[in-house]
């Protein structure tokens, strides 16, 4: 990513809590000191005094803060900005949620405020903070783009159907539904399952009470170099995800994964799913078994279908989350606010 916008005339400064001051020649590291784990990096506390001594010794046009405002990383990026008079972007990661009392809404919507333009990692994110942007800029960044195989081929229409499902085994990943909307399901078709959890005994369970264990292979989990291969053997990936107070599906990663190598999707209306899949591919309402059971009987009756959708999930994943482009939107985004940011 970091390099995509080097490529398009930026000059991207990294403030960062571990390491030192450091530059590979096109990307410029900067050492800011900080309190707590570096592996949640929306929670870290940022020595004020440093990150402001950062900013005004690297001397860039905007400040690109990826946080929820009510995290502690954007409310020190952002009184960062407000000390050095520096726009600022605020790039929302949550889709649900928010501040918890009076001081932690009031710290949120000063960041908020402040911001001269508001974008999200997906649009549900976006939504959940947008509501007040008083016409500035907006737009969905997706964190990190994705890479796409250079060469692909639809897989021959072969019986049967492969029907991947991938990621943690646990209620919300909604896997149960996804079985029971597979014993209505008619015709030749196979399931293989991707990942471990909680759930995956009783999951297995299920699968038997249904008759369905012969037609269901549980790979557990897979090393990152064998999935390429994994999702090359699939036809449709299922994501039937379901929402709870406490989680919504955050990123869609897997699903768009499985679209960069022409697989159809298939998910539910949860979360991030919806605007990820767009109109490449199809979406059903959460708990709802016979919404998926037609979902996935249209492609057990029509496996063409699949190899077209899956066409076109690619293609929407090479038009909006490779490096590439998702650098040519950030780009777009900054030129919005300091009008000449960088070079065509």
């Amino acid at each position: 990513m970091l390099r995509s916008l080097a490529v398009l005339g930026a000059i991207p400064i990294v403030a960062r809590s571990q390491g030192d001051n450091a530059s590979d020649g096109v990307i410029q590291y900067v050492h800011v000191s900080s309190r707590g784990d570096s592996a949640h990096a929306m929670d870290l506390r940022w020595t004020r005094r440093a990150l402001r001594t950062a900013l005004r010794d690297a001397g860039p046009e905007l400040l690109h803060i990826v946080g929820d405002p009510w995290t502690p990383t954007a409310e020190a990026g952002a009184a960062a900005a407000r000390d050095l008079k520096l726009p600022y972007v605020l790039v929302a990661t949550s889709s649900f949620g928010g501040p918890k009392g009076l001081t932690a809404r009031w710290q949120a919507d000063r960041v908020r405020n402040g911001a001269a333009a508001l974008a999200g990692t997906v649009r549900s994110a976006l939504e959940l903070i947008g509501e007040s942007s008083r016409g500035r800029p907006r737009a969905v960044l997706p964190q990190g783009g994705l890479a796409v195989p250079a060469h692909w081929e639809p897989r021959p229409a072969t019986s049967p159907l492969i029907i991947a499902v991938a990621g943690r085994l646990v209620p919300e990943r909604g896997v149960e539904r996804l079985l029971d909307a597979l014993a209505a399901t008619y015709g030749e078709w196979r399931l293989r399952v991707i990942g471990t959890g909680p759930s995956h005994e009783a999951l297995e369970q299920h699968a038997q009470r249904l008759g369905l264990s012969s037609r269901i292979e549980w790979l557990g989990a897979l090393p990152r170099d064998e999935l390429p291969a994994f999702w090359s053997q699939a036809d449709v990936v299922v994501a039937p995800s379901l929402s709870t107070p406490g989680w919504v599906e955050p990123t869609g990663r897997v699903v768009l994964q499985a679209m960069a190598h022409g697989v159809a999707p298939v998910v539910s209306r949860s979360g991030a799913l919806p605007d990820v899949v767009g109109d490449a591919g199809l979406i059903v309402e959460e708990r709802d078994p016979a919404a998926l059971a037609r979902a996935i009987q249209g492609f057990v009756a029509n496996p063409e279908r699949a190899r077209t959708m899956g066409a076109a999930a690619r293609q929407r994943v090479l038009e909006r989350y490779t490096d590439a482009m998702v650098a040519a939107q950030m780009v777009q985004l900054w030129q919005q606010i300091t009008g000449s940011l960088v070079e065509q």
